[in-house]
């Protein structure tokens, strides 16, 4: 089971050629230790767990590399103009 305070979202990227393996996915999935969370991506699989847990799982998986997920707060498409106050 997945401590909920231990957990962290990573990235696994296949760096093989073609589409990921159907064997590796089914490891993923099948592992205790680390959520498969979203795998409709053709090279990359997001999932949850451990840095260790996923690291060990990531470290079984020949031609896949691990990293952490980061995310970007985009800028707002609409910018406004600041109105310039009577002093």
């Amino acid at each position: 089971m997945i401590a909920a305070s231990m957990s962290k979202k990573f990235i696994l990227r296949y760096c093989g050629k073609g589409a990921k393996p159907a064997n590796a996915v089914a490891r993923v999935k099948a592992s205790d230790a680390v959520k498969l969370l979203d795998d409709s991506s053709p090279r990359m699989l997001l999932v949850q767990g451990s840095k260790q847990a996923v690291e060990a799982l990531a470290g079984t998986l020949p031609d896949w590399v691990m990293s952490a997920e980061r995310t970007v707060k985009l800028p707002n498409p609409r910018p406004q103009l600041r109105s310039k106050r009577a002093a």
